[in-house]
């Protein structure tokens, strides 16, 4: 028991809330981040017991911190701070009351006619009002007024009505003097005096407007107008503009006797009823079609101009429509210069140098942009296109034939009577048997003879009888009939005697552009590039 057990490894969560345990002999301790106290870090401290919330606010314990909730009209991280009501609320006081603050609240000093806390409630001024006895009291804002009863006036209806008898005569308006009590009439025109029982001469004062004529009638007089004027005193203007003769939405102007009118933009005449025609001065330009319309004109271009005259050419060429090449802009169009290697209306499609097959003996092409490259099979080479071939025949490897050279290989055209690769077999034409009746076959170059028993001739000892003079050619067999004969052909011949050769290639038996070469019985064929086989019928894969 010599060694300390480290507390801090055995427990990893000895100390809580982000504590930080450290050993010692015999135990460890904690070192608790702010807020956290105790053995283990798990107490949290009480930061209001140090806290100085203010003005009765109540205080919040959090880690390490504390906050304040205040109460009503204080603010501020220890509620210090007092609130301006006025500012929080625009319209704390109401009609016109100007709103003052103070601490922890605010007051309205408010305008005559209203109080309240806020100034909203209307003082009723009719409780200290004196209207007489039997008038009715109508409240306002800082302010009454007296509905009287029938036969009263004033301001108080405090006064007799003097207008009850009648005074005002002719019809005259009658008003009590809310002063005094005492009448007043307002006359009709052509009466005056206290009672309007007056006649006013009318001529004599020339009540008629603009140099109107007079004329006096009893309590009254006419007006005889000038043109342009009408009304009692000839005291109004006729208005021309009555009518609405301006058209187009134009502006009248009343004149005496007559009107003006002042024409919207794009319009005119004496009623603006002629529409000014824009196009009038050819403004479009790049025979651009001009639509006329009101107080303007419209250009409809043609394809590949734009602008409000169709004077700017349309760039085509932005965006860049040229894939690899330049773009030159035309009339609603664009041409495309490509660079080297690209064709195509858009310069898009890459040339193929490939297709003309420039690479010989079968050389594979590769295209490049704007060139190729041939990759040469075994046995040919050259600067650019393959085009030298290594003579294979060179050393001569057909013994009985022609040496067809190919691609790092050859081919032997065998002489009649010989086969194999190097054409150095002689063909035993004595297998098939021709010798019939006992007949010796002797194998020959390109045929066979046949040395026959007696009573029997050539060339196949099948004749006993010398009626056959051996007519038939190129060793075809002779049959004796009655004062005629026939001739089996070997193969590769063929006619009454055999004397003509079958030419093989009439049949044109090479494939895909091969060269036929004839041999007796037989043909070879020379291929094309890129393909094998005794027909060239296998297209070589150079992949």
């Amino acid at each position: 028991c010599t060694e300390d057990v480290d507390e801090c490894q055995l427990q990893p969560n000895a100390c809580q809330n982000g504590g930080t345990c450290t050993n010692h002999n015999g135990g460890y301790a904690c070192v608790c981040v702010n807020g956290w106290s105790g053995d283990d870090c798990s107490k949290n401290i009480d930061d209001c017991f140090t806290a100085s919330c203010a003005n009765g606010s109540t205080c919040i314990d959090r880690v390490a911190s504390f906050s304040c909730i205040c109460p009503e009209g204080k603010a501020g991280q220890f509620c210090t701070e007092d609130v301006d009501e006025c500012q929080l609320q625009p319209n704390a006081c109401q009609n016109g009351g100007t709103c003052t603050n103070h601490n922890g609240g605010y007051a309205c000093v408010c305008v005559n006619g209203w109080s309240g806390d806020d100034c909203s409630k209307n003082i009723d001024d009719c409780f200290t009002a004196s209207c007489a006895n039997g008038s009715t009291c109508i409240d306002r804002v800082a302010s009454f007024s007296c509905i009287c009863p029938e036969g009263k006036a004033g301001l108080l209806c405090h006064l007799d009505d003097a207008c009850v008898s009648n005074p005002c005569q002719k019809g005259a308006l009658c008003d009590t003097n809310p002063v005094n009590g005492h009448y007043i009439c307002t006359c009709p025109q052509g009466h005056k005096g206290a009672d309007c029982t007056e006649d006013v001469d009318e001529s004599n004062s020339n009540p008629c407007e603009h140099a109107g004529k007079c004329v006096n009638t009893e309590g009254s007089f006419h007006c005889e107008c000038l043109k342009g004027y009408t009304g009692p005193r000839c005291e109004m203007d006729i208005n021309e503009c009555h009518s609405n003769p301006c058209q187009n939405d134009a502006t009248c102007l009343d004149k005496i006797g007559g009107f003006t009118c002042l024409c919207m933009p794009g319009f005119k005449g004496v009623h603006c009823e002629e529409d000014i025609d824009e196009c009038l001065s050819n403004p479009c330009v790049n025979n651009g079609e001009c639509l006329d319309k009101v107080n303007r004109f419209l250009c409809v271009c043609p394809p590949g101009f734009t602008g409000l005259l169709c004077e700017e050419n349309i760039n085509n060429c932005d965006p860049d429509p040229c894939h690899h090449g330049e773009c030159q802009d035309g009339i609603d169009s664009y041409t495309c210069i490509c660079n080297p290697g690209y064709m195509g209306a858009i310069c898009s499609e890459q040339i193929d140098e490939c297709h003309s097959n420039p690479c010989l003996h079968q050389g594979r092409c590769i295209d490049l942009v704007n060139g190729y490259q041939c990759n040469c099979l075994l046995g040919t080479s050259g600067t650019m296109n393959c085009e030298n071939n290594f003579d294979d025949c060179a050393s001569n490897p057909c013994i009985h034939g022609d040496c067809i050279d190919g691609i790092n290989r050859y081919n032997c055209a065998c002489k009649p009577g010989f086969t194999g690769p190097r054409c150095n077999v002689d063909i035993d034409e004595c297998t098939s048997s021709p010798c019939h009746n006992g007949g010796t076959c002797i194998n020959e170059v390109n045929g066979f003879r046949c040395v026959c028993p007696e009573g029997y001739h050539h060339p196949h000892c099948q004749s006993q009888a010398d009626g056959c003079l051996n007519p038939c050619q190129n060793g075809a067999s002779c049959v004796d009939g009655i004062n005629s004969f026939s001739c089996i052909c070997l193969p590769g011949f063929h006619g009454d005697k055999c004397q003509t050769d079958t030419n093989e290639c009439l049949s044109e038996p090479c494939r895909n552009g091969g060269t036929c070469t004839h041999y007796v019985n037989s043909y070879t064929c020379k291929c094309q590039p890129g393909f094998e086989g005794t027909n060239c019928e296998n297209n070589i894969d150079e992949c």
